[in-house]
């Protein structure tokens, strides 16, 4: 063996391929695609919307859940854990403590809407139902679509239109709104089931006791087997829309994959889904800044050009209608400035522009919750084509597409069958 044939140099490291859940790494640049936030802003507006509305009607709504109305929950719940401690990074002494809350705020926020959901179907049960069917329809189809962009762009850096990926969420609508509800209704069946099979025998005077003790231990695994299928649904509920995304399966599909694959990599998903959490939280805080950055700067430009055209040389009139927005409170009106610039202090011109402003900073702040949503569905998708290729040996690259996506698709892109070998004794064509 010759010395140059000894000698090999390595000329690059695929690191994504050594170390495969840096291809969470991809999420970023997925969620804060301008359609995707797009679509889960409409979502989050719809989700707001949809509860005011259903708040309204008599007997369903006008519910006091935490002491309040469903539109203060959810503003409580975006300018509050999310918002609220955003600025400690930046100013102030801020604890370790303080510190890790605020990197940690969606989690948080995730929690307290978990929480919120809870106490609406123990205290207001009916609302919670009507609503939770509206949301899981409206949802089917904003998760559906982002998570199909999100498929075809992890398999095969391809965008797919917007157009494209509403109609195959919508035609994919039954098994993404199904997807989610089968597994729970299954459990919820069994546990009608023992409900009731213990429940008549206990109605027998004595003996109905007897029998209940002795067939407890039947119970209990029943119990076990429902436990095991809630912790299944659970965690495969993220795995489940990027399932019938990536496949174009149907609701069963999407279950028995995303369940098969949690239960055969159960420490891969955990890792996956910790590094995708600690990474969201971190893009959060980018996010967050520059849209901080947005109002600020725009505050800026405005209250200088404007100091020496209004009467007085002053900014009063700016003030009344949108306040300066801070690391602490970037709400206009909100907090503490409520408390210094009163309604009152507004002629109606004003009142009128103040209302706009504050709808279109609702919009810039909105935004950057939307990437939140964008980013849950951009890193489930890539984790569910990871551990695809760890459990099924399959590529990445391979993703379901329909035939008008393959027609949109460049030359170089699509995949051409294997050419047919000449035939013996054809004489090549020639080169020149």
């Amino acid at each position: 063996m010759s010395e140059s044939e000894g000698n090999h140099e390595i000329e690059s490291i695929n690191w994504r391929r050594c170390f495969s859940f840096l291809e969470i790494l991809r999420s970023f640049r997925m969620a804060i695609h301008p359609l995707k936030l797009g679509l889960c802003l409409l979502g989050m507006l719809g989700t707001i919307w949809i509860g005011v509305a259903i708040d309204q009607v008599p007997g369903i709504g006008q519910t006091s859940v935490h002491g309040t109305s469903f539109y203060k929950n959810c503003s409580n719940l975006i300018t509050g854990p999310l918002w609220g401690t955003w600025a400690l990074p930046y100013i102030g002494d801020g604890t370790s403590g303080e510190f890790f809350q605020f990197l940690m705020a969606p989690v948080t926020a995730a929690r307290d809407a978990v929480k919120l959901a809870v106490d609406y179907w123990d205290q207001a049960w009916p609302f919670a139902l009507v609503n939770t069917i509206l949301l899981l329809a409206l949802w089917a189809v904003v998760g559906g679509a982002v998570t199909r962009m999100a498929a075809v762009r992890t398999a095969r850096e391809e965008s797919v239109p917007l157009k494209q990926a509403l109609c195959f969420a919508i035609r994919k609508w039954p098994s993404t709104v199904t997807s989610p509800l089968i597994p729970f209704g299954v459990l919820v069946a069994l546990a009608a089931v023992v409900g009731l099979v213990t429940a008549v025998p206990t109605m027998i005077p004595y003996a109905g006791s007897i029998f209940f003790g002795l067939l407890s231990w039947l119970t209990l695994i029943v119990g076990f087997v429902m436990a095991l299928m809630f912790i299944g649904g659970i965690f495969s509920l993220g795995l489940q829309w990027p399932t019938i995304a990536a496949e174009g399966s149907d609701s069963f599909d999407a279950i028995s994959r995303s369940v098969s694959y949690v239960s055969s990599r159960p420490w891969k998903y955990l890792f996956y889904t910790a590094f995708s959490v600690v990474y969201g939280c971190l893009t959060f805080i980018f996010v967050k800044f520059v849209a901080f950055l947005t109002l600020k700067i725009t505050h800026l430009a405005v209250g200088t050009f404007t100091t020496s055209w209004w009467s007085g040389g002053t900014t009063d009139k700016l003030v009344r209608i949108w306040a300066p927005p801070t690391l602490a409170d970037p709400w206009p009106m909100s907090g503490s400035q409520a408390d210094v610039i009163s309604n009152a202090e507004m002629i109606r011109a004003e009142a009128f522009a103040h209302f706009f402003v504050s709808g279109w900073v609702w919009v810039v702040l909105g935004l950057a919750v939307a990437f939140l949503i964008s980013f849950f569905f951009s890193s489930q998708t890539v984790i569910y084509f990871l551990l695809r290729r760890s459990v099924d040996a399959t590529d990445m690259e391979e993703v379901y597409l329909e035939e008008s996506e393959e027609e949109g698709l460049p030359v170089e892109h699509k995949v051409e069958g294997p050419e047919a070998p000449p035939k013996s004794g054809a004489t090549p064509p020639a080169e020149g």
